[in-house]
């Protein structure tokens, strides 16, 4: 029992550690051309509460000291309840979950994805378009645009539909039906921009 207690300990001091790394990583390496991965991993938020919870959790299984493991409990508890009440209102503030508007495959069978997301940070949304190069893992994040809505603008802009033309271009249709033909590399990089 306490070689199984020792062993997730270590996992969970070795989880600590993989969130803390993710969390410095991750806004390093978004940028255009960047690892997708890392680019959905960027939350430091949330990984750095991941990170404590785990080191909570393995001071609790490793420590001999009855004071160290009850103190950890008791943070560990704490964390659990302010976690469950901070859940929403980091959603909310955030939205780490963004609505897929449109995931379009390349249509000559290339690994390269249009993506449409909409989030909404507080009630304002923001529309992110690109282009997902290479298979998981190792796929490649090209941004397109990206479009805040003015809460003082009479004029509201999105995204209305998107797709391929053919292998090297997308076209973009905004809410005012104006299309937007783009060319892209074979990369996955935005070889024009998009004027709204």
């Amino acid at each position: 029992m306490d070689t199984l207690r020792a062993a997730v300990g270590w996992g969970l001091v070795a989880s600590a550690g993989a969130a803390a790394a993710t969390a410095v990583a991750a806004p390093l390496y978004e940028h255009p051309g960047g690892p997708a991965l890392l680019a959905e991993l960027n939350h430091p938020v949330l990984l750095a509460v991941l990170a404590v919870l785990a080191l909570a959790g393995a001071a609790l299984l490793r420590s001999r000291r009855p004071d160290v493991r009850r103190a950890a409990g008791a943070g560990l508890a704490l964390s659990v309840v302010l976690g469950v009440l901070a859940v929403p209102a980091y959603g909310v503030v955030t939205d780490p979950m963004p609505m897929e508007e449109w995931d379009v495959p390349a249509p000559d069978g290339a690994p390269r994805r249009l993506v449409v997301e909409q989030t909404s940070a507080l009630t304002d949304p923001v529309w992110r378009i690109y282009v997902d190069a290479g298979t998981f893992p190792t796929a490649r994040r090209w941004p397109v645009a990206e479009y805040r809505s003015d809460p003082e603008s009479a004029f509201t802009k999105g995204v209305l539909g998107a797709r391929w033309t053919d292998a090297d271009h997308v076209r973009i249709i905004d809410l005012d039906h104006g299309h937007h033909d783009l060319r892209i590399g074979p990369d996955g990089r935005p070889l024009d921009r998009l004027d709204w």
